[in-house]
């Protein structure tokens, strides 16, 4: 039965990124303008949630986001979350749903056209330079001091073995601590089943797809003597998940 299903999964898999494509392309003159002022990026937000939920209905994902805990949405947060899809980045807007900024590998920044998001609100990061890589934090610091959240996906790049998690990079936690920031540990349940990617096989398929949002982690009593506990800490919390919820066997 996989074997006669498989070309259907990699046709819907080419369907997702036509999809995904079309609407950008679609939005691509409002994104300009939102883009062209910081004053706007809040509505440069909002108008990527709305392309991920047109993106979902399109092409039947069914987001199910489960909160264990409050988020205060007057307050700004370090997102974190495990990174085996594509899929995790719309999903993550869904879960901030405004006023944040990306960080994401410095490839990213070199597509044409979706570059735009890293030339304004988003952050690339070239994890392969140290200087780079400092200037990436240190701007992401100074938008939270501005009351934007930050999402982060701290393995630095999507998981090769998926589901288990790849090893946490120290960044995010650094600066949650430096700042007093709170972080909040994002669990990505099916995405990787959803839509698998690796390097020239594709496949994928509709369905429910889980995100559990844990409550925020407090840093105000941390000092940057914790960084590793920070890390450990969150490491676990969605490892926890993935081994109580998510099926541990690759997708073939």
């Amino acid at each position: 039965m996989k074997r006669i299903l498989y070309p259907l999964r990699v046709l819907w898999a080419w369907y997702y990124h036509f999809i995904f494509a079309l609407i950008f392309l679609l939005l691509y003159p409002l994104f300009s303008v939102f883009l062209s002022n910081k004053k706007w990026y809040g509505a440069a937000n909002r108008l990527r949630v709305f392309w991920a939920r047109v993106l979902f209905f399109l092409t039947g994902i069914f987001p199910s986001i489960r909160y264990t805990g409050h988020l205060d949405r007057r307050r700004n947060y370090i997102f974190c979350s495990n990174h085996f899809s594509y899929l995790d980045i719309p999903f993550s807007a869904l879960v901030v749903k405004k006023n944040w900024r990306f960080m994401a590998k410095v490839e990213l920044g070199n597509i044409p056209l979706f570059n735009i998001f890293f030339r304004t609100v988003d952050i690339s990061v070239d994890r392969q330079s140290g200087r780079e890589s400092f200037k990436a934090f240190k701007e992401a610091g100074e938008s939270l001091e501005n009351g934007m959240s930050i999402v982060n996906y701290p393995e630095g790049k999507i998981s090769t073995h998926v589901p288990m998690l790849a090893r946490f990079k120290n960044g995010p936690f650094r600066l949650a601590i430096e700042k007093k920031i709170p972080i909040v540990p994002l669990t990505m349940l099916d995405n990787w089943k959803m839509l698998y990617v690796d390097g020239g096989k594709m496949h994928g398929r509709p369905g429910i797809s889980r995100v559990i949002v844990h409550p925020p982690i407090e840093t105000k009593h941390l000092s940057p003597d914790d960084v590793d506990e920070l890390k450990r800490k969150v490491f676990h919390i969605i490892e926890r998940d993935l081994a109580k919820f998510a099926v541990k066997q690759k997708p073939k």
